[in-house]
Order: C-alpha cells, then structure tokens, then sequence
C-alpha cells in the first residue's frame, strides 16, 4: 500500500476552471442542435459553411474518430483502424468504417471512393488541404502543438464537430457527465488514500531500455490533474506532451507510483531487465498498468484516462 501524503492543493482545480470556461463558452454560442438547413463551423481558416449537417464524413485520425464516435456518429471511414482497436479501444470503431489507409498518407482514391460530404482532418499543410478539398469539402483544426494548450484545442474541435453534426446537446450532456464522474473519482482517491494520493508518473514501455513519459500539454497529465494527482515526473510543454527517456529516469520516483499505460508491445522486454526490478516504485509495489487509452485522443479521453488512471491507483490503495 502507499501511504497518504500531506495535501496540497485542491483535487481538479484545473479540471473545474476548464470545465467552467466550457460552460461559459457553451451558455454564451447559444448554439441550437440543428436537425437540418444550413450550418456554419469555425476551423483553423474562419468559418465553414454546409447546407445541411453532414452525414457521411471521413475523418484523418484517431482523435477525430473518437470525437465523432463520442457524438454518436460512425465515420464513413477512418485510418489504420486494426491499431485502432488495439491502441485506442475506446469507444468502439464499427466493423462497416472503411479503412482510409495511414494516418500519416491516407489513401485518396479510397477516399474519393468513398463519396463523402465532409472531410475532418488537422495538422495538415495546406498543400494536402487542397488535395482533400478536390474530393469533398474540408474541415480542418490545429490541434497538437507546443505552443497552445491541446486539451484545450480538442474541447474546441468537440463542439465544432457536435456543431456540425447537431449534436450540441449530446455534447453538452457529455460534457456535464464527465465533469460529474471525474469529481467522483477524484474524491474517491482522497477517501482512499487520507488526503492526497501520490504523485505518479504515467508512462508508455518503449523497449528494453527507453520509456515515454508523459509531462505538461498531455491528455494524462490533465486528467492526474483533475484527479487531484500530481505529476512525478514533470516534463516540460511540448506537441504531443511526451518525452523519450531512458529507464532509469523511473528511478527519480522514489516515493510515488509509476502507471504503465498498454499495450506495452517491444517494451515488455522492460520487465525482464535488473534494473527494473531495483526502480523504488517496482520494489515497493507501487506498479500499477492501465488501459488501452489514447493519449492523443479526443476530448472526453480525458475522461477515459481518469477512470483507468484513477482504477490503477485504487489497487494500489489497497
């Protein structure tokens, strides 16, 4: 068991300020769950109009994927979607969602096939914006950067999906649920471990010798914070919010857990390793793994995240 620290500060005070200025933002739009006629979104270039909320829509990566599935909506295709269901899980890709081919060159005659009414894609040039608009029209958002808050950009891209889709009161709903669950959740981890719950690393098993750790601008690091959880190994703003480090940089987490996200694939090699089993939180029994989750998912994987993370420290507690 890991015994209680001494709080020091109140559990998901980011969390809530987030979740305020959503509501804020929300209440403000007075946006109207359109059920057909015309609809405006906002994406990286200014507004975006459609005669009549999409329903055939292909989208370019995981996020956007689990934004539109989180909605209630199947894309008509989507990419790499056998690692989909191996590293993301969560929700559920339909079996009759078209493979597009690679997140990184998706396939354009298969998209074009396909005849989609809207594509939804981010971090694209504006060269391979073109070459997608000469299929169907484009939605296109900044989503993972070093110099924004990505948490943040992927609440943007969830109301302007449930925008474009009608589905603002889904989203909203959502939204309240979350907020509710992860309070929840935070609480219980207090209860459970007298006050604060340790510092913890998340991390994803590379190979036998090399990790990744998560830090500032990631989807983990959000949800340890609106857990009430502080991060024990801090690692400065960068895209994705992840660092590669060596192995025995797990040895700085003397005193707090350290959670394993999965599938773990080459990096299983890890446990075999002597110095694995000398790291302080392997010793002591503060190991926990978790998921799948994916950690450059959508909005709600925050939520996602929270309860694996929030699961794995409770077994800890035990």
């Amino acid at each position: 068991m890991i015994r209680a620290r001494t709080p020091r500060r109140s559990a998901g005070a980011v969390f809530r300020a987030l979740l305020l200025a959503l509501s804020t933002a929300l209440s403000a739009a007075a946006l109207p769950a359109f059920a057909d006629g015309p609809v405006s979104v906002t994406d990286r270039r200014g507004p975006q109009s459609f005669e009549a909320p999409p329903e055939r829509i292909v989208v370019l990566d995981w996020a956007l994927a689990e934004a539109l599935l989180d909605l209630g909506i199947a894309p008509l295709g989507a990419p790499e979607l056998t690692l989909y269901r191996d590293w993301v899980g969560t929700p559920a890709m339909p079996e009759g969602v078209t493979d597009i081919g690679l997140r990184s060159a998706p396939n354009l005659e298969t998209i074009a096939s396909l005849e989609s009414q809207a594509i939804v894609a981010a971090d694209l040039s504006a060269q391979e914006v073109a070459r997608l608009e000469a299929i169907a029209p484009v939605l296109v958002f900044d989503a993972w950067s070093a110099d924004h808050d990505n948490l943040a950009a992927q609440r943007e891209i969830f109301l302007e999906l449930a925008l474009l889709t009608g589905r603002t009161a889904r989203a909203e709903r959502l939204l309240s649920e979350m907020e509710t669950e992860i309070t929840r959740r935070a609480e219980a981890l207090a209860r459970a471990y007298g006050g604060t719950p340790p510092d913890t690393a998340v991390i994803r098993l590379n190979d036998a010798a090399t990790l990744w750790v998560y830090g500032e601008n990631a989807v983990p690091t959000a949800a340890l914070e609106a857990l009430g959880v502080a991060n024990a190994l801090p690692q400065p703003p960068s895209r994705w919010g992840v660092a590669q480090k060596n192995l025995d940089a797990l040895a700085e987490v003397e005193e707090g857990a350290i959670i394993a996200i999965r599938p773990h694939m080459a990096g299983a090699q890890v446990f075999e390793s002597p110095l694995w089993q000398k790291l302080p939180a392997v010793a002591a029994g503060r190991y926990a793994e978790a998921g799948p989750v994916w950690s450059y998912g959508g909005y709600l994987s925050l939520l996602r995240h929270a309860r694996a993370l929030s699961d794995a420290l409770l077994a800890l507690a035990e």
